[in-house]
């Protein structure tokens, strides 16, 4: 199937371990070239975050692998539930070169690492009280947005045909987070490899 072919395509899904040094904690800067990978942090991403992860898939599927300009990669990592798999999970993204933004619940390790990293995390839940929390958010300026958005009026429809199961809230719910996501850096245009850029065009 021609939409199946295309979510393989687009999705890559990575397991391992991370690297512990902060040697990519840049504090925002431009991604170089015309690709940038948005990543999806959930808690076990095959299992209980399944549903989840389909939803980004489609609308990632739907986007055609593109927001704007720009080709569009998707990593999917296991968050983990506790705070040093989050961290290790959290520092593995933002030493990526590529990466743009992320989908990950707010906790109070994914906030401050990914702000002090200058990379918009799009928080579908979590801790909201950290979103706006000064001493969360170590470069001062706020890179959290929470989920906005809707679906499609067809998306159950085309979510059961791509993956064979209705979709659930957690589907929607990642369709929502990425293509929220995708439409920051449209928004930002030429800048959309510009990971200040696309915080403000979310935020």
């Amino acid at each position: 199937m021609k939409r199946l072919a295309l979510l393989a395509a687009t999705t890559a899904l990575v397991a391992g371990c991370g690297q512990e040094k902060d040697e990519g904690i840049s504090g925002g800067g431009n991604v170089i070239g015309r690709t940038v990978t948005v990543y999806s942090l959930t808690n076990d991403p095959g299992g209980v975050s399944r549903s989840f992860v389909d939803g980004e898939k489609l609308a990632l599927s739907d986007a055609g692998g593109k927001a704007g300009d720009f080709a569009v990669n998707f990593n999917s990592l296991d968050l983990g539930t506790d705070e040093e798999a989050q961290a290790e999970t959290s520092r593995r993204a933002i030493n990526d070169p590529q990466i743009i933004a992320t989908i990950a619940d707010a906790t109070r390790v994914t906030v401050p690492l990914f702000n002090a990293a200058g990379i918009l995390q799009v928080a579908p839940s979590g801790d909201p009280g950290l979103i706006d929390n000064p001493d969360e958010l170590p470069s001062g300026k706020s890179t959290v947005g929470q989920l906005e958005g809707t679906v499609p009026g067809d998306f159950a429809a085309r979510y059961e045909q791509a993956f064979n199961r209705a979709p659930d809230q957690n589907a929607e719910n990642g369709y929502r987070a990425m293509a929220a996501t995708l439409a920051a850096i449209k928004t930002a245009g030429a800048a959309g490899n510009d990971r200040t850029r696309v915080i403000d065009s979310y935020l």
